[in-house]
């Protein structure tokens, strides 16, 4: 496929990038950073730490009246599985906005960012990747196998772009995280990261400008909708000074959060959890009546064998079976036209 076609791929980073969400280690760390002579055991006994705890029990109680809700809401009866049930679930997960807004502004209003300043907070997120005993520093962020490798090849072989869009709270504990295993590649302080961002000042977490270069205007990014948006854009913003052939787009995520940007990529990659378990994506994929396969098998994508369901993403472990695929570096797929034939077909059908 490359040369031919210019890659440009995006990442999330919660169980994307890193192997498990990383909210809980970035307010350890901004607690930390609020009470550096305190240990462990007393940072779970500060004001910061029962703040954080109320927030949570507050977000899940909210999140939990929001389903009850949603269930006791008249239904056609109709059980819909093809296009309809994907629209309907990305509607679905749309409608947590104000349910994610609220926890976001409870935050804020919590104090628990107030007066943190970003460069210890970037500091913070590359520290959590080491794991340094002596220095009293344990390792709470892991990062997916392979994936230093897989940006470098990004870059350094196939010649493309890559950048992260992202739910968390907070740009400079991405860039952190970041710092630590890919910070030495040639550009990485121009890579685009897109993110909500915490105002130490205020101590409010606040939107990504998306839309203007000025940070007068923000986009607080909570649901696939506002994911998407931001895939948009910065697929938009990508340079790669090619006009023909059209670039090939991939979007790589974990979580329900990354269902719109999937769906909208050429080629949609699900990083599968640590267990054995079906994650949260591959089973709601199931249920629409579609299927996921692994990457081994991506001439698959987008082909309905007789009495199967469409495959219509991929999975992976880690990052090293993406290369290891040779699925990028085939230049006899075509998964925009497969992906259109498939659409085709089913708006037909």
């Amino acid at each position: 496929m490359f040369p031919r076609r210019s890659l440009q791929v995006i990442f999330d980073f919660d169980g994307t990038i890193t192997t498990k969400d990383t909210i809980e280690p970035l307010v350890q760390s901004v607690i930390s950073l609020q009470h550096p002579s305190l240990s462990p055991s007393e940072l779970s006994q500060t004001p910061q730490a029962e703040a954080w705890g109320n927030c949570k029990s507050q977000y899940l109680a909210d999140l939990s009246a929001h389903y009850e809700k949603e269930k006791q809401e008249p239904s056609d009866g109709v059980l819909l599985t093809g296009p309809s049930a994907l629209e309907r679930k990305q509607r679905s997960l749309d409608a947590l906005k104000d349910v994610e807004r609220a926890s976001v502004e409870r935050l804020g209003e919590s104090g628990i960012f107030k007066g943190v300043l970003r460069k210890p907070l970037r500091e913070k997120g590359t520290a959590a990747t080491v794991d340094d005993p002596q220095g009293g520093n344990d390792r709470t962020v892991v990062v997916r196998e392979g994936f230093p490798e897989f940006v470098r090849w990004i870059e350094r072989v196939a010649r493309g772009e890559w950048g992260v869009v992202s739910v968390n709270w907070s740009w400079d504990w991405i860039r952190g995280v970041l710092d630590a295993y890919v910070g030495n590649i040639g550009g990485f302080n121009g890579l685009p990261v897109m993110s909500n961002d915490i105002s130490g000042s205020t101590g409010m977490i606040q939107g990504y400008p998306l839309h203007h270069p000025s940070y007068s205007t923000r986009t607080h990014l909570l649901t696939t909708a506002d994911k998407l948006l931001a895939q948009n854009i910065m697929l938009y913003n990508f340079d790669l000074g090619v006009e023909s052939p059209p670039t090939l787009t991939v979007y790589i995520g974990d979580s329900p959060t990354d269902l719109s940007p999937l769906l909208h990529a050429d080629i949609g990659i699900i990083t599968n959890p640590p267990s054995s378990t079906p994650g949260a994506l591959s089973v709601l994929i199931d249920k629409c009546g579609y299927k996921v396969l692994p990457v081994s098998e991506y001439k698959e994508l987008y082909r309905k064998g007789e009495n199967e369901k469409v495959a219509i993403l991929l999975s992976v472990n880690n990052f090293t079976e993406i290369i290891d695929s040779g699925m990028l570096q085939d230049e006899e797929w075509d998964p925009t036209a497969a992906k259109e034939a498939w659409k085709k077909a089913e708006s037909e059908g």
